[in-house]
C-alpha cells in the first residue's frame, strides 16, 4: 500500500480537534435531566465515601452500575462540587479512546493514519456532544474500542502450531479484551459486552479464529472484576440483579415500557449527521467501491472488522425498542479508523475530500438558511432564540469556508483533514452564548444562587411535584420530595420501588399530599420548590410563603414561618441514607 505521509497539517488538525473538545468545558451550567441526576449522583458518592452504592438524594440508584459515578466522585475530591469536575471523566474517556484509535490507526496504516482516525472520531458532532456531557457514553466507547481492537489483534496474531503446548499467540489481547468488558459492564451494563461480541464474532468466523475470542484467564479476570460488585450491591437491594438483568435490559431492548422507542429507521439520520462530515467522506468511497476492492492483505480484514463494527450494533439498535442517539457513539471510532483506511489509499483520496467538501458546504448554506425559520418552528424561549443567529450564522460562513478550502485542497489530504475538523471543532467556540442561554433554561443553577440566599444549616428544602435534578447538586444537600409515584426522580427503579421507599422511616421520598402538612405546620424554617404550572400547589403556597423566585418551569417560595414546636407536631426526623 502506498501510504500518506504525516505533515504539518495533520498535526494541525489534531490540535484544532482538541481545542474543539476542551473549550470553555465548564462555562455553562449542568443540562438537566442527564447532567444534574448524575453530577448529584457522583457528589454523593464523594462526600459518603461510599463507591460502591449510587445513591440520589440518598436513595439507592440502580438505574446505572458504579464505575463511571466513582469517576466523577474522584473528580469531586480532587476539584470540588464544579462543573469541570464532573464533566472531566467523560473528557478523559474521551481523550483515552481517541489516543487508542489513533495508535491502532498508526499500527495498521502509519502514522499519517493514526493522526487522521483520532482527528476524524475527535471531529464529529457525537463525540465532541458526549465528551462534554456527564453521561456513561464516553467511558462505554472506551471500553467497547478497547475490548473490540484487542479481540482484532487475538484474531491476527499467528496460530500455535498443533501438538505445541505452549501458550496461543495473542492470548494476552484476549485477557484484555475480556477485562474491558468487563469494566464497560460496570460502566453501562451488559451492552458492553454485547457490542464486542456482536461485531467480533461474525469477523472471528470470517477469519476462522474463534479461538481468539476464549481465554481462561480473560473469562476469570471478567468475573473477578464484576463479582464484587454484584455481590456487594445484592447485600444493600436484595432484588439489584433481576432489576438489572430483567428491567434495564430486556425489558428496555423488548418493549416499549421504558419510553425510550423511535421508528426503526431512527438512527440512520443521526449516524449520519453524528459522524459529519466523515460519514459523508465514506459514502463517496462507498460509491466508488474502489476501497473494497483491494485484494490483498490486511486492506480487506481492516475493510471487514470496520464495517461489521458499524452496522451490525446499526441493526440491533435500529432493531431495539430503546432508542438515544448517544447509543451510537461507540460506533464513531470504526468510522474515523475508515476514513483513515480510505484517505491513506492512494485512490480514494480525491473523489473523497471533494465529495465532503462539497456536502460541508451544503450544510453551511442550510444552516444559514435553517436560521431564519428555526423560530417558526420550535417551542424555544426567548434568551435561546435571540442567541441562535450568534452561533448559526458563524458556523454556517465557517462551513462554508471550510468546505470550499477542503475541495480546493483535495490533492493535499493533511489541509483537506484541517479543513474538514474546523467546523466542527468551532461548535463550542461560536455556541458560547447559545449554551449559557440553553444552561439557564434547562439547569437549577440560578433557582439554587436565589434559594441559598436564604437558606441556614436548619432550613430544609421541599421539592412538592417537582425535582429540579441539579437543584441538590448546587445546593450541597439532600431534597425532601413530596410525589405520587417519585418518578420526577426519572429512575425506573425508584418509580418502580416507590412505596418502599415512601414507607422507610427517615426517607427524602414523601407521599404526594404530605407537603400540605409541612407547610401548615412548618416545624422548621422549609424552603418549597413547585412547578411553575402547578396553580394548586402555588395558591396554597402564595397564603404561607414569600415567592423567591419564578422561571418558566419551576417557583421556590419561603422560608415559611417557623410554628411554636411546643403545640405542633414535629415533621419526620432528617433522612438519613438508605440502605
Amino acid at each position: 500500500m502506498n501510504r500518506l505521509r504525516p505533515d504539518r497539517w495533520l498535526i494541525a488538525a489534531i490540535f484544532v480537534m482538541l481545542v474543539g473538545l476542551t473549550f470553555r468545558i465548564s462555562g455553562y451550567p449542568l443540562l438537566d435531566p442527564d447532567e444534574g441526576r448524575n453530577a448529584e449522583v457522583a457528589r454523593e458518592m464523594a462526600s459518603s465515601n461510599d463507591y460502591v452504592v449510587p445513591r440520589l438524594n440518598e436513595l439507592p440508584y440502580l438505574d446505572k452500575p458504579v464505575l463511571y459515578f466513582a469517576a466523577g466522585a474522584a473528580a469531586i475530591e480532587v476539584f470540588g462540587p464544579t462543573e469541570f469536575a464532573v464533566r472531566l471523566p467523560s473528557l478523559l474517556f474521551t481523550l483515552a479512546t481517541l489516543a487508542l484509535v489513533g495508535w491502532f490507526g498508526w499500527l495498521s496504516f502509519g502514522p499519517a493514519g493514526g493522526l487522521i482516525a483520532a482527528a476524524a472520531t475527535g471531529a464529529t458532532p457525537l463525540t465532541l456532544a458526549f465528551a462534554r456531557t456527564v453521561i456513561f457514553d464516553s467511558a462505554l466507547t472506551f471500553f467497547v474500542v478497547l475490548s473490540i481492537l484487542c479481540f482484532f489483534l487475538a484474531a491476527e496474531a499467528p496460530q500455535r502450531e498443533a501438538g505445541t503446548a505452549q501458550q496461543r499467540p495473542g492470548a494476552w489481547w484476549t485477557v484484555v479484551a475480556w477485562a474491558a468488558m468487563a469494566c464497560g459492564t460496570l460502566t453501562k451494563g451488559p451492552i458492553a459486552i454485547a457490542i464486542p461480541l456482536m461485531v467480533i464474532a461474525p469477523y472471528l468466523g470470517w477469519r476462522r479464529r474463534w479461538d481468539a475470542m476464549w481465554d481462561l484467564v480473560g473469562v476469570l479476570l471478567f468475573v473477578a472484576i464484576l463479582l464484587p460488585w454484584v455481590l456487594a450491591m445484592s447485600r444493600v437491594v436484595p432484588d439489584f440483579l433481576r432489576y438489572v438483568l430483567v428491567t434495564e435490559t430486556v425489558m428496555r431492548l423488548t418493549t416499549d415500557e421504558l419510553q425510550r422507542t423511535g421508528p426503526v429507521w431512527y438512527f440512520l439520520p443521526i449516524l449520519v449527521t453524528g459522524a459529519f462530515p466523515w460519514s459523508v467522506a465514506l459514502f463517496a468511497a462507498w460509491k466508488e467501491g474502489r476501497a473494497l476492492r483491494e485484494s490483498s492483505g490486511q486492506w480487506d480484514r481492516h475493510m471487514m472488522l470496520f464495517l461489521l463494527w458499524v452496522v451490525v450494533p446499526l441493526v440491533f439498535f435500529s432493531l431495539s425498542h430503546s432508542k438515544r442517539p448517544q447509543y451510537l457513539l461507540p460506533l464513531i471510532p470504526a468510522i474515523g479508523l475508515l476514513a483513515a483506511q480510505v484517505l491513506t489509499g492512494s485512490r480514494m483520496r480525491v473523489p473523497t475530500t471533494k465529495f465532503a467538501g462539497l456536502a460541508l458546504g451544503a450544510i453551511g448554506v442550510v444552516i444559514l438558511f435553517a436560521n431564519l425559520i428555526v423560530g417558526r418552528l420550535l417551542d424555544l424561549n426567548g434568551a435561546v432564540m435571540q442567541a441562535i443567529p450568534s452561533t448559526a450564522v458563524p458556523l454556517g460562513a465557517i462551513c462554508i469556508a471550510a468546505g470550499a478550502a477542503t475541495y480546493a485542497a483535495a490533492h493535499r489530504t493533511g489541509v483537506a483533514v484541517l479543513a474538514l475538523c474546523v467546523p466542527i471543532a468551532s461548535i463550542p467556540i461560536v455556541s458560547s452564548r447559545l449554551m449559557d442561554a440553553i444552561g439557564s433554561d434547562r439547569s437549577a443553577r440560578e433557582l439554587s444562587h436565589a434559594i441559598e440566599r436564604v437558606l441556614t444549616d436548619e432550613t430544609d428544602v421541599v421539592t412538592v411535584g417537582a425535582y429540579p435534578l441539579s437543584l441538590p447538586f448546587y445546593l450541597r444537600r439532600t431534597l425532601i420530595l413530596s410525589s405520587t409515584d417519585g418518578s420526577e426522580l426519572t429512575s425506573n427503579f425508584l418509580t418502580r420501588t416507590y412505596s418502599r421507599w415512601t414507607g422507610l422511616r427517615g426517607s427524602p421520598l414523601r407521599p404526594a399530599d404530605w407537603w400540605l402538612t409541612a407547610l401548615a405546620e412548618c416545624p422548621r424554617p422549609t424552603v418549597f420548590v413547585v412547578r411553575s404550572d402547578d396553580t394548586r400547589v402555588r395558591d396554597a403556597m402564595r397564603a404561607r410563603a414569600p415567592l423567591i423566585m419564578e422561571n418558566r418551569k419551576f417557583a421556590a417560595y419561603g422560608p415559611c414561618s417557623r410554628s411554636d414546636l411546643a403545640t405542633r407536631r414535629a415533621l419526620p426526623e432528617r433522612p438519613e441514607p438508605a440502605g
